[in-house]
C-alpha cells in the first residue's frame, strides 16, 4: 500500500488499537468482516468472537458497530 495521508491521520486517531496496527503491515487475518457501511466512519461488522474485540467494536444485535478510523479507511478506500 502506498502512502495514504488519510490513512496516516486515521492511524494517529486509533490510539487504542489492541493489535498494534497490524492491518497496516499487510496482516489482515484479525480484521472483522464488514457487513455494511453505516453513515460516516461507522461500519457494521460480523461478531465472530464471543467477547468484545477491541475498544472500537460495540455489540449491536447479532453484529457489532465498528468505529475504528483505520478499519473504516481500509474499507472505504480499498474495500478490505
Amino acid at each position: 500500500m502506498k502512502t495514504d495521508p488519510l490513512m496516516l491521520k486515521a492511524k494517529e486517531k486509533a490510539t487504542d488499537c489492541p493489535h498494534g496496527h497490524m492491518c497496516l503491515q499487510g496482516k489482515q487475518d484479525h480484521l472483522c468482516a464488514v457487513v455494511s457501511e453505516y453513515g460516516e466512519k461507522v461500519l457494521f461488522v460480523q461478531n465472530e468472537r464471543p467477547k468484545k474485540i477491541c475498544a472500537y467494536c460495540h455489540s449491536f444485535a447479532d453484529d457489532c458497530i465498528c468505529i475504528c478510523p483505520v478499519r473504516y479507511r481500509l474499507f472505504s478506500a480499498y474495500k478490505i
